[in-house]
């Protein structure tokens, strides 16, 4: 006899155990199926998260923390500088496989049941079949959720197909070398088309180091970010993956299947990260799944409870076009004017890692900024 779950969540990263957990101690049956056989490998980000964001998802992440951070260091393509920073710390750089272990740890302790080496292979109404270490399963459920990232199974059996040019291709190692310890770098060049290069340091004698890129060669791309920054440290750990990099879309919900995390684009588009941003959805995923069995209240009511995130997304799509759409050129001539502009002291005071509105809204009573970047001002509130 198969056993029916309320909820079966396909994917173990942040997002899915979120709504798990969620659900859980919301009262509902919870199983979560991961197709690797261990929680948080292969690892597919840098995993930097922002201070403000921790908060927000009541996070403990400092026995998983190797560096915290208090900004960033700006590189034009002609290597023009722009420094954005704090006197205290604004994000974290965690182990980001020990992240998922945490919150996977947090599921199992509210009750969810997590199957690892199970692959999802076609949901039928409220039949799932899996594919347990080479055999064929069926598992039963009310609800399924797909938090099974940009590549989603999920979501192609949902009928959701996106092309190529909505993804980025990300390409990381982990370099030794000598590193400023409280800053991370972000590069702008050729060698990123269409996104940037990273350092982001872990201590002073590690750093993880990559790029992302909307087409071509990545590899070849990061051979040549190596060699503008001259890199001879040994290199270890790469890993690579696509990044969603576009707006929020609707088709989120069809049927009793809904999508969450990187499966649904809920990730910044300006960076890449989608931690913070999928716990967030999966928040308010669960708060739909929990409305649903106990008012019957529609599915669909998950976009209506996204709302708020997905503003926060669409600017940081916004703010990615805009950067797309300049020339190497235009991108140097920016980064003077922002600094001409005092950007620096600007972001350094009202910056936000994950919500843009917290300080494009203040933009407005900063005529410096107004008169200086008039264009880029337009862009972002249109």
């Amino acid at each position: 006899m198969i056993c029916m779950n309320s909820v079966l969540v396909v994917g173990a990263g942040p997002s899915g155990l979120t709504v798990a957990a969620e659900c859980r101690k919301n009262g509902w049956k919870t199983t979560v199926i991961e197709e690797h056989a261990e929680i948080g490998k292969p690892i597919h980000c840098t995993g930097i998260i922002s201070v403000d964001g921790v908060k927000e998802t009541g996070l403990d992440v400092e026995s998983i923390t190797l560096n915290k951070v208090v900004g960033a260091r700006i590189f034009s393509p002609q290597n023009e500088e722009m420094t954005v920073k704090r006197n205290e710390p604004v994000a974290y750089i965690v182990e980001r496989d020990k992240l998922d272990k945490l919150l996977a740890q947090k599921a199992i302790q509210a009750g969810v049941e997590i199957r690892t080496e199970t692959s999802l292979l076609d949901i039928r109404k409220e039949t799932v079949f899996v594919q347990k270490k080479g055999r064929g399963e069926m598992l039963k459920a009310n609800v399924i959720v797909g938090a099974d990232g940009p590549f989603s199974k999920t979501r192609g059996i949902m009928g959701v197909s996106l092309p190529k040019e909505k993804f980025v291709h990300a390409y990381q190692f982990r370099v030794k070398g000598h590193f400023e310890k409280n800053l991370v770098q972000v590069h702008l060049g050729s060698y990123a088309k269409n996104y940037f290069a990273w350092v982001a340091p872990e201590n002073e004698e590690m750093a993880r180091v990559g790029l992302a890129v909307s087409d071509g060669n990545v590899r070849k791309s990061f051979e040549e970010f190596e060699k503008k920054l001259g890199f001879e440290g040994e290199k270890c750990d790469m890993c690579s993956a696509l990044i969603p990099c576009g707006e929020p879309f609707r088709e989120i919900v069809k049927d009793n299947i809904m999508l969450v995390g990187d499966a649904a684009f809920q990730t910044k588009a300006t960076t890449g990260g989608g931690i913070i941003t999928g716990m967030m959805a999966g928040k308010a995923c669960a708060k739909t799944i929990d409305s649903y069995f106990r008012d019957k209240k529609p599915l669909s009511d998950y976009w209506k409870n996204v709302s708020g995130l997905n503003k926060e997304l669409v600017l940081h799509w916004k703010i990615r076009k805009y950067l797309n759409s300049l020339s190497e050129e235009k991108t140097n001539d920016l980064v003077s004017k922002m600094k001409k502009a005092e950007m620096e002291e600007f972001l350094s005071k009202y910056g936000h890692m994950d919500k843009p509105s917290k300080f494009i809204g203040k933009i407005y009573k900063s005529p410096g900024i107004l008169r200086m970047l008039p264009e880029a001002v337009k862009f972002f509130m249109s």
